[in-house]
């Protein structure tokens, strides 16, 4: 169907504003216009489309069904307008005013800074959140927070959403450094106890599940928050346990106290993407993910290769 030439975003914004306001007295009144100004403005989007847009038989005048439809439609299409004017501009200018992005506690510890070196061009001001993926979502859905890089799957029923796949790391188990007994996933009998991650965390429900898919059962004894507790728990001999790379690395001071060893039976491991919502950033999503790929590939986890060669195998980088 032809747009008509007299129809356009200006008319449109007039009669959403009207609508909204109830009446065309309060529409001049917002829209710095005269009453007869946006009168005029309104009959001329009526005789665009063909159809009354208002009664106006009754005070205060109401939409016809016809208003009420080019009311929904017409609200939208204006905050999509501005929308692309806003990213139109603030990409032109290759920075946005403000980026907030939200990651676990262990990636923002390994690249939270070094990603911020490298393209603190493209935002004029950043705000890096770590905490557990749980509760990102919440701030994402209100439009506080711009991207995240998260492990979980917290964000699979949204619709709408920009996913780039950062990498994937295997799970591990870690022991004290003078532990010298079996590395068995399966073994049961150990005399140190498991240490586990909170249920609170996106990790701890991980490794949870997969314990259960194992039909393995260990005493509950302690479980932590975050990482680095979890981590230096471990070097302080009190447990083992089962975590990632990227944990270990936010303690990587520790690394010399532990012994860390592939999961032989029932392997598993968790995959990072970066989400934000569509068409709202441009390329950066991407960009951010590539960098933070990089970053990863190339400066944080080769420190464990030294020790653990094994290891460099476990990844995938989605670099094909």
């Amino acid at each position: 169907m032809k747009i008509p030439s007299n129809f356009d975003l200006r008319s449109l914004q007039v009669f959403v504003v009207t609508a909204d306001q109830g009446g065309m007295t309060q529409s001049a009144r917002v829209l710095r216009m005269t009453q007869s100004a946006v009168s005029q403005i309104i009959a001329g989007l009526e005789h665009a489309v063909d159809v009354k847009l208002f009664n106006r038989s009754v005070r205060p005048i109401v939409l016809t069904p016809a208003g009420k439809i080019l009311l929904e439609r017409g609200r939208q299409i204006i905050k999509d307008t501005q929308e692309t004017f806003r990213e139109t501009q603030t990409l032109e200018q290759r920075q946005l005013a403000m980026l907030t992005i939200a990651m676990t506690d262990s990636m923002s510890a390994v690249v939270g800074a070094k990603l911020y070196k490298a393209l603190q061009e493209i935002s004029g001001y950043w705000r890096v959140w770590a905490g557990l993926s749980p509760y990102h979502r919440e701030e994402f859905l209100s439009h506080n927070i711009d991207a995240i890089i998260t492990s979980s799957d917290v964000m699979e029923d949204v619709a709408g959403l920009d996913r780039q796949l950062v990498f994937q790391e295997p799970y591990v188990l870690i022991f004290p450094k003078d532990y010298k007994g079996s590395i068995d996933i399966m073994d049961g009998a150990r005399d140190l106890p498991f240490l586990r991650y909170s249920l609170r965390s996106a990790m701890g429900l991980r490794i949870e599940s997969q314990l259960n898919r194992l039909r393995l059962k260990f005493p509950d004894v302690v479980e932590f928050d975050g990482a680095p507790s979890h981590t230096m728990a471990v070097a302080e001999g009190v447990g083992w346990g089962i975590t990632t790379p990227l944990c270990l690395l936010s303690k990587a001071e520790l690394l010399d106290n532990v012994q860390i060893h592939p999961i032989m039976r029932g392997q598993f491991s968790r995959h990072f993407v970066l989400l934000s919502r569509e068409n709202s950033l441009g390329q950066m999503p991407e960009k951010i993910a590539e960098e933070a790929r990089r970053l990863l590939k190339t400066e944080c986890i080769p420190l464990l290769y030294d020790n653990w060669p094994w290891i460099e195998s476990k990844f995938s980088w989605n670099e094909d």
